[in-house]
């Protein structure tokens, strides 16, 4: 599967030029003449649109009063005070639509500063603010303080950045690329950090673990195939309101992956109500977002997609890739019980099949792929929470979930070649189901928080109970030829130029109830201009059937409100994959063990500007590596380490136009005690830089534009043998790998260019984009998978990708 959806984004054109020339041309007249058009139609001047600000203490979680809030209207300079109430809370009514600069302040605490908010016609939105106690006065540029999230060198992206980023297209996912130490494609969502893999991120949505929030993860294929993490996220664009990324030293609170943790938040409804619709040739999504009348303030958002590429695949005749489809459902609903407690419902329910016959076989060039596909996958989660604000400064937070994933994969085999040249498809001979992989997970789970201001600053500690069922099967039906091989695998007879797959060695089976637990305690002494966090974490994983203790501690110095100091160190366990368990009964694997320490500081040479540089050393112990690709035998018995420096550049060159800039330089070397040494891990780029300027024109016209360099990944030395099968056998050529890792591909650069459009016509709030993703189309030497019908490596034809969006909101 992987192999086809790396030539598949949103709206992408492959191979197919002619289709890719027709598709550009429609594309952009379709964006001109809405864009042209909408002026002529909505000449009659836009209903205004209104903001409901609410301010809270970052510590306490209580509203804050008499916080002065300034709001300045972009186009004409006009400005507007207000004070919050007793609630923290001001309504500023009557607004023009367009995009507002805004201010808080208060005597006691830091100042808040954001520069682009934008008022849409009709809606009322709302937006939240946290204040934090300080001595001096501060001022926050750009999105959120780093202290107010997971940890000191965290990254926060608001609702505008994820839905608007220049190479997102309709993917909030895709708008993660370029924050410090994170490496991705630009064409889908999964990502890599700081050398470390896609799968070896920590995932949470509305601070539920859930780890199926990309579509497309690929079970099934060869090494290059399932190692990518998936394709495409589950949240439709305007679903997230907020992303909270650490690349690593976060606290006490969250384990059981080691390279990043995300923490995405689903957006809540609006105080006024409004509905929503896009649509696209491979689909569509509507939505609802406002109160929903069960108690006062209480708000729902509704999101549901279904987007099924088969059919467009078809209408621009790219017949060889296959039909994936997706679908998802989001409801979240936030219900206010009274000013002490409130209740979140959370229900996401995501569904995915891809499936590639015979007839996609026959359409593929030189029969390059002749794989047969067929996957499904359902995944759940269903979520409570109470958040009970306790005596004046603490905070009491449960969850309760549950969470739902069955998924099958299977792959088969055609044939093609050994029917005459210019058979039709249903003569090729085919091998279905061949390997037939079953993965259902069922998880129950409670997580409660208490945090606290004490004497010496801000206390939180928590419990976590998990009790996850799994129910996974690995069934191959007959011996399987397999032409890509490490040297090491097991082969009967060394002359033998291949390996063979049997039923006895991989058929395999893992039903299993285990249940965790997790106790913390986190304390974050305020000392000055010093903030010192120590905190450990208790976990008894009942899948390794391990107990340990996990230390974390960081500081954060700020003598001033020019520079601040920070570090961090811990140690990090990330639990074995299911998937690795369950493969062979004699893979009794334990817990990956990451001691993390890094070193840096933030420079804001003016308001305007921040630069932020970390250091950062990580060594790896227990590393889970893989043994034999015939038995799929696994083992802790890997070690390494993982080192480099992060720099962003944040910054606002005049009021509407921005810059950013990051470089990223990581050596992650691993030895997996196969005798041939340290050697680059699989994900690990020695450097990663990004350069991006956006432009908010004025209040209809944002253009943007994104460079990337990503140099090359890992790769392998290998033979290739010719005709491995002997005389009378159909020919078949065999890549034998001698070393892992023992050299790199080359680098690549990719330019990303966005322009969006906005404006209301009469009641309906118009938005559009265009994202082309590749503009230089540039080939990436990552991309190649080996032929083993004509002995080569193929490389994947990398072309500029045109993605253009519609979105019509109306509101009430």
């Amino acid at each position: 599967m992987s192999r086809q959806l790396k030539r598949v984004s949103w709206l992408t054109i492959g191979r197919n030029h002619h289709w890719r020339r027709q598709w550009i041309a429609v594309s952009r007249l379709t964006l001109l003449a809405l864009m042209l058009s909408f002026p002529l139609l909505a000449r009659a001047a836009e209903a205004p649109g209104a903001l409901t600000f609410i301010v809270t203490n970052e510590d306490t979680d209580r509203p804050l009063a008499d916080v002065r809030v300034i709001i300045k209207e972009r186009e004409t300079g006009a400005t507007q005070a207000f004070t919050t109430d007793a609630e923290g809370r001001i309504i500023a009514e009557q607004l023009d639509p367009g995009l507002y600069a805004v201010n808080l302040s208060k005597s006691g605490f830091a100042s808040s500063y954001e520069p682009s908010l934008r008022v849409v016609t009709r809606k009322n939105i709302k937006v939240e603010f946290e204040l934090k106690e300080e001595d001096i006065e501060e001022v926050l540029i750009l999105g959120q303080e780093a202290e107010a999230i997971a940890s000191v060198n965290g990254t926060y992206l608001d609702r505008e950045a994820l839905r608007s980023a220049v190479g997102g297209g309709a993917d909030p996912l895709l708008g993660l690329d370029g924050l410090p130490g994170l490496a991705s494609s630009s064409e889908f969502a999964a990502f890599s950090v700081r050398g470390r893999g896609p799968r070896d991120n920590l995932l949470f949505v509305d601070d539920f673990p859930f780890d199926k929030a990309v579509h497309f993860d690929a079970t099934l294929g060869e090494q290059e195939d399932v190692g990518g993490g998936g394709r495409f996220s589950i949240f439709a664009p305007n679903v997230i309101s907020g992303a909270e990324f650490s690349p690593g030293g976060w606290g006490a609170a969250y384990g059981g992956r080691a390279a990043s943790l995300l923490k995405l938040e689903v957006a809540d409804g609006n105080p006024s109500p409004s509905a929503s619709f896009r649509y696209d040739l491979a689909g569509y999504e509507v939505g609802y977002d406002g109160p929903t009348g069960i108690t006062e303030d209480s708000t729902m958002l509704i999101s549901a997609r279904q987007l099924d590429f088969g059919d467009f695949f078809e209408t621009i005749e790219e017949l060889d890739i296959g039909a994936p489809v997706l679908r998802d459902i989001i409801v979240k609903s936030v219900m206010p019980i009274n000013s002490d407690h409130t209740v979140e419902i959370l229900l996401m329910d995501t569904h995915e099949d891809y499936t590639r016959g015979v007839d996609n076989v026959f359409a593929s060039p030189n029969f390059e792929d002749t794989s047969l596909q067929d996957s499904e996958q359902d995944s759940d989660l269903y979520g409570a929470t109470l958040r009970s604000l306790i005596g004046d400064q603490a905070v009491w937070t449960n969850k309760i979930y549950y969470r739902k994933s069955d998924k099958v994969s299977s792959e088969g085999e055609a044939y093609p070649d050994l029917v005459p040249e210019g058979s039709p498809a249903s003569s090729y001979p085919v091998r279905e189901d061949i390997i037939t992989v079953g993965e259902n997970e069922t998880e129950i789970g409670w997580r409660s928080d208490f945090e606290t201001v004490n004497r010496w600053g801000v206390l939180t500690t928590g419990l976590r109970v998990t009790q996850i069922e799994l129910d996974y099967s690995t069934v191959l039906d007959g011996d399987w030829n397999r032409f890509i091989y490490d040297q090491d695998d097991f082969r009967p007879d060394p002359n033998q130029f291949y390996i063979v797959l049997t039923p006895e060695s991989i058929n395999s089976s893992l039903n299993q109830k285990e249940t965790s637990y997790v106790g913390y305690i986190d304390q974050v002494f305020e000392l000055g201009d010093w903030d010192v966090r120590t905190g450990v974490r208790f976990e008894q994983d009942g899948f390794a059937d391990e107990s340990f203790a996990s230390p974390r501690f960081s500081v954060n110095w700020r003598p001033d409100n020019r520079i601040r100091y920070f570090s961090t160190a811990g140690v990090f366990h990330q639990s074995p994959r299911y998937l690795e368990l369950a493969a062979n009964e004699a893979n009794d694997l334990k817990t990956e063990e990451i001691t993390h320490s890094s070193i840096g500081f933030e420079y804001f040479p003016s308001n305007s500007w921040s630069v932020l540089v970390e250091a950062y050393y990580q060594i790896l112990d227990d590393l889970v590596v893989d043994l034999d690709r015939t038995s799929e035998t696994f083992a802790n018995i890997g070690e390494g380490t993982s080192y480099g420096v992060d720099f962003v550049v944040n910054g606002t060159i005049l009021e509407g136009l921005y810059a950013t800039a990051t470089y990223s330089y990581n050596d992650a070397v691993i030895d997996r005690k196969d005798g041939r040494g340290e050697v680059a891990d699989e994900f690990s780029r020695e450097h990663v830089a990004t350069l991006g300027l956006t432009w908010e024109i004025n209040d209809r016209w944002k253009v943007a534009g994104s460079y990337k360099f990503l140099s090359g990944r890992p790769d392998d030395e290998f033979i290739v043998h010719s005709d491995v099968l002997g005389a009378g056998q159909p020919l078949r050529y065999s890549k034998e790998i001698t070393a892992r890792s023992v050299g790199r591909k080359s680098g690549s650069g990719t330019l990303n260019i966005r322009v969006d459009y906005r404006r209301a016509f009469g009641a309906i709030d118009v938005t559009t984009f265009l994202d082309i993703i590749n503009v230089t189309a540039t080939s990436s030497s990552d991309d190649t998978e080996f032929d083993y019908r004509r002995g080569i490596e193929v490389e994947d034809d990398s072309e500029a990708e045109p993605l253009i969006g519609l979105r019509l909101d109306y509101a009430w």
